[in-house]
Parts: C-alpha cells; structure tokens; sequence
C-alpha cells in the first residue's frame, strides 16, 4: 500500500496560552545525568550476578538536590502556591519530629517522598532541551540492563535477578517510565525499545515490573496511530490483561509460600492502626513513630530494616510497600498529597493527561510493591517529563511552506510504531 509523506514542513509551536518565557536547564547538568547513569550502567554490566557497587539512590538523588539548587539560584519558581502548601506541611513534620526526637536517619529516609513533591513544584517552567540525547539514555540503559540480565542467566544461573542498578523491582519502575516519557516524544524505534524492555522484564522475574510493563504496552498501542488492525485489536485486549495480571500475580506467589509478604505487612498494618480514629486515620502518627514490640517481632526476619540506631525498634518502613508507610506514617491525608501534587504539577507543566495516568500508574503499582514515591527510580522520570512537556508543542506548518505546497495529503503512517 503506498505512504504519503508530509510535504510541509512541520515545527514546534507552543500550545494555545502557553507560556513562551521556560528557563532551559544548562546542557552541563543535563549531561551531568546521562554520564551519570550511563557510566554507572558501563561499571555494574561487569558485576554480573551483582548489584552495582555505586551508591545509585545516593547518586540520583545528589542530582536531583543539584537540580534543584540550581532552580533556587538561577531559575524561577512559577508555583509559589504549591510550594507553600507543601512548605505548610513539611512544617507540621517538622514540628512533630522536634517533639517525638526519632533518629535523624530514619526520620529523612522516611520523608525523601517530600523532597521530590518540593522539586517537582519548583521544575515546573523549567525546560529540558537535549530529548536527543534522553532517547540515546533510555536505549542505553535498557540495553546494558538486557545484557547483564542475559549475562547472567548463561553465566550464574536463571534465577539470578541481578539490576543495573538495584533490585529490579525498582529500577524497572525508571526504564519503564522513562520509555514512556521517550515514547511520547516520538523517539526513534520507540517500538523496538518497548519490545526490548518486554525482555528484560520476563528475565528479571519481577512481578511488579510485569504489570507497569503492561501499563506501557498499552499506552504505547493506545497513543501510536497506526491502520494495522491487528495492533488495534490488540490495543483493546491488553486492558483485561492488565486487570487479569495482578490475580495472576497473586496466584503465583501464593504457590511459591504459604505466607505472602505484602499480605503479612499488611496484617501487621491492620493490628497497628486497629485502634486508630479518626484523627489517625487522617493524619497518622507523629513522625516518626516505631511499631509495636510485637509487630517487630513477628518481621523479625527483615531485621536489617530496624531503626539505624540499633535499639531494637522498627519504624513503617519495614513494611515495604510505601502506600501502607504513608497511611501509617501521615494518614489519608499523605496519601492524598503524594497522589496529587505530581498530577497538579504535570498538568500545570502542559503533560498530557495519558501519559499522566501511565507515570501515575506506574508509581502507585510500585507503591504497593516497595518504596515507590519515595525513592529517585521512580521520581526521577515525573520530574523529566515536566522539563520535557514544553517541548511538545503542537506541530504546526510553517505560513511560507504552507503557501508552496497547500494540497499535499497527509493519511497517518502505516508501522508508526517506528
């Protein structure tokens, strides 16, 4: 079937009211991110059956703090509103903390989630220009994560589940949302990045990384304008698989143990808050406060998760899923702002509201599973793509080119996924 190309030469122009006026981060710290991650892949494919032995959480969030720096000298803050409300809150945190005195190191691990709510607010008319080069990232580090996987399952053995980075339930949650951020800017070969990751996925046996793979397949079917019916089809299948996945899921971890962690974290979490009111359950427990001696005792077995002082006592985080630590730690009320300052903030930074929902989606499926908003892997790529929203502008022909060919037809490519 023949293709028609676009004759008319297309350029970016900023969507209807628009601000014009974004400050564009410096080139030197947008490369200073991909030499980060890019040279921590280089240095963690040769630790096969390894972690990485680079402190990555500390790293990425080094540059997320420097990013932030920099906005606060150099930049404008656009959202003064949200900052304040966020500021309000960190405040009470603040407070609670000065009268409770937990260890320093507990108290800011379990907070790290405020901090990127913080940035996010200050990112927002702030502009990512080098999207060339974050594709070439994206590729790269999906590629050495498939390599190292793939290493290992010959060299080691197939139930290794080494990351690039970390354990893959967290690192999947960066390339999965960094390919969607990269998918909507028409990255190249978008197509063949989403079937590559589909392979690092199955070899890294994560089951939370299996269903924000879903979440991206259909995002990536749902967003490419395509005449194949086939992948239309598939389109409309793939949200039942989706739903269908998690009992799956479920299933098969219930075959593997007679007791599931998540199921005992969140038992430990209903005897905890049993005798909670309303008060609690808005706002939670003043910050930041240790479960009870038996609830230490009966995950006694993720011991290496107690307080950092040693003494014995155990605070929200060893329940691992970050939805239950924020219930437990801030109440409704912390859950609600973690859910609604990102969406705020991307919808105020022009991103569109599909590739909101997918972001959003991917957090809060991390969010059940570990540490979710509260760690860089997934608060990273929200952050990129509000710098990156107002590069994607409508695409609109330039007045001269439109005068030398007005009739040329335009039909949506065949293969788009390209």
């Amino acid at each position: 079937m023949p293709r028609y190309w676009p004759t008319v030469p297309l350029r970016p122009t900023p969507a209807a009211g628009a601000r014009t006026h974004e400050v564009e981060i410096p080139v030197w710290l947008q490369r200073l991110l991909y030499l980060v991650l890019l040279g921590s892949a280089l240095v963690s494919v040769v630790y096969v059956g390894e972690f990485s032995p680079l402190p990555m959480t500390a790293i990425l969030d080094a540059w997320i703090l420097l990013l932030a720096a920099w906005i606060f000298i150099r930049g404008r803050i656009i959202a003064p509103l949200m900052l304040l409300i966020l500021a309000a809150y960190i405040g009470t945190r603040i407070v609670g903390a000065l009268l409770e005195q937990p260890p320093l190191e507990d108290l800011l691990q379990a907070h790290r989630w405020l901090v990127y709510l913080v940035v996010f607010a200050m990112a927002r008319g702030h502009r990512w220009s080098r999207t060339d080069l974050l594709h070439k990232l994206a590729w790269w580090l999906i590629s050495l994560a498939t390599l190292k996987s793939l290493l290992t399952a010959a060299l080691v053995g197939p139930n290794q589940r080494p990351g690039l980075f970390l354990e893959n339930n967290f690192e999947l949650a960066l390339f999965t949302a960094l390919a969607a951020v990269v998918h909507r800017q028409n990255a190249p070969h978008r197509f063949w990045m989403v079937v590559l990751l589909g392979v690092l996925t199955v070899l890294s046996g994560s089951r939370s990384g299996a269903l924000t793979y879903v979440v991206l397949v259909v995002y990536a079917l749902w967003s490419t304008r395509t005449s194949d019916v086939f992948l239309k089809y598939l389109a409309g299948l793939l949200p039942l698989a989706a739903a269908a996945l998690p009992w799956v899921v479920f299933q098969a971890r219930a075959a593997e143990s007679q007791v599931i962690d998540r199921v005992q974290f969140f038992e430990v979490l209903q005897g905890e808050t049993a005798h909670w009111g309303w008060a609690e359950r808005i706002y939670g427990t003043p910050p930041i406060t240790p479960l009870s001696a038996g609830a230490c005792e009966q995950l006694s077995y993720y011991e290496r998760l107690f307080s950092s002082v040693g003494d014995g006592q155990c605070y929200s985080v060893i329940l691992h899923s970050f939805a239950m630590r924020l219930y437990y730690d801030g109440g409704v009320l912390a859950l609600l702002l973690a859910l609604i300052v990102p969406v705020v903030v991307m919808r105020m930074s022009r991103v569109s509201w599909t590739l909101v929902i997918v972001l959003m989606a991917i957090a809060t499926i991390n969010s059940l599973s570990v540490s979710g908003l509260n760690n860089p892997y997934v608060a990273l790529p929200i952050l990129l793509a509000v710098l990156t929203a107002p590069n994607l502008g409508r695409m609109t022909p330039r007045p001269e080119a439109a005068r030398e060919s007005p009739q040329q037809p335009f039909v949506p490519l065949e293969g788009a996924f390209r």
